[in-house]
């Protein structure tokens, strides 16, 4: 993980689960979908691994946000230019459109649909939100936030629009760590955190073969968020918060329900196409020697997560 070019906590600054079409096409092009579509597909795929990472860190959190097991999506987060195709590709109208629901998560459970269109949260007309955003490229993002800031005890009243009909749904969340996860092109095969945030690159998540894969990545990254890891005063100090953030990720990618071994080939795979990487960072182990550290740890393994120590 690269801490001079870690993200920074502003929304306009990273590209969000809820603002993902700021990606470019040209990211999408080694797809055969159209790049809208593959992007829903990984969207679906972090907002899933995102939710689950989050509830099995929850005690570890300071602060606990609401979860509401969704994404969103709006047709101006997308460049002027792609708004007709992708409004067809993906039926986006005039408001927010539900682009993700994670399996078994509140919105499920409250009987919402990926492609439900969102008017109302609490009787507030989204309409009225979008006139008053200050950035209408960041409303799902804003959207999501307001959800995320409730109460997790206090139901959600959610007025959606289904097949041009409406409907009330009442989405009750879950406790969650308020960490969020979001999906970056443009860039390689990589995953970063910013303290508060995870961001996942969409090549990352293409050359994963499972969400086990993805879930370990991410996890390792929620680790850094969850033990506050800044800048350290010696590489010594660093490669001890990266040994501790692999320990913590494994852990919480099994507790939130995926196979850390399965994961662990994503490393493996890494190694074998990158093999010049320890020459570019020295902050961490090699490739092998993680999987080897993590595959020890796999027994120790209870759920919930117990905290690890900050010392290393």
């Amino acid at each position: 993980m690269n801490y001079a070019h870690a993200l920074r906590r502003a929304a306009s600054a990273m590209i969000s689960l809820f603002a993902f079409a700021l990606l470019t096409p040209a990211a999408q092009a080694a797809t055969s979908e159209p790049w809208p579509i593959t992007l829903r597909t990984q969207i679906q795929r972090l907002a899933t691994v995102g939710y689950r990472l989050d509830l099995a860190a929850a005690h570890l959190c300071t602060e606990q946000a609401a979860g509401t097991g969704l994404a969103l999506d709006y047709i101006q987060a997308y460049p002027a230019g792609d708004r007709p195709a992708v409004a067809q590709l993906l039926g986006l109208g005039d408001v927010p459109q539900i682009a993700a629901v994670v399996p078994d998560g509140p919105a499920e459970k409250a009987g919402i649909r990926v492609g439900d269109d969102l008017l109302s949260i609490d009787g507030e007309q989204v309409t009225g939100i979008i006139s008053a955003s200050s950035d209408p490229a960041l409303l799902s993002d804003e959207l999501e936030q307001r959800m995320a800031s409730r109460p997790a005890s206090s139901p959600i009243l959610l007025g959606l629009r289904r097949g041009g009909e409406p409907l009330e749904v009442k989405l009750v969340p879950t406790a969650t760590c308020p960490a969020r996860f979001v999906l970056k092109t443009g860039e390689g095969i990589t995953a970063v955190s910013d303290g508060v945030n995870v961001a996942v690159s969409s090549k990352l998540i293409t050359f994963s073969r499972n969400d086990d894969e993805v879930a370990l990545i991410a996890g390792h990254e929620l680790g850094h968020v969850l033990h506050r890891d800044g800048t350290a005063r010696s590489l010594g100090e660093r490669r001890s918060m990266e040994d501790r953030a692999d320990l913590l990720g494994a852990r919480l990618a099994a507790c939130a329900g995926y196979d850390p071994e399965l994961g662990l080939q994503f490393w493996l795979r890494r190694d074998s196409q990158d093999w010049l990487r320890l020459f570019r960072d020295p902050t961490h182990r090699s490739r092998k020697a993680r999987v080897e550290l993590m595959r020890k740890d796999l027994a120790n393994i209870t759920c919930p997560v117990e905290p690890l120590s900050t010392h290393g």
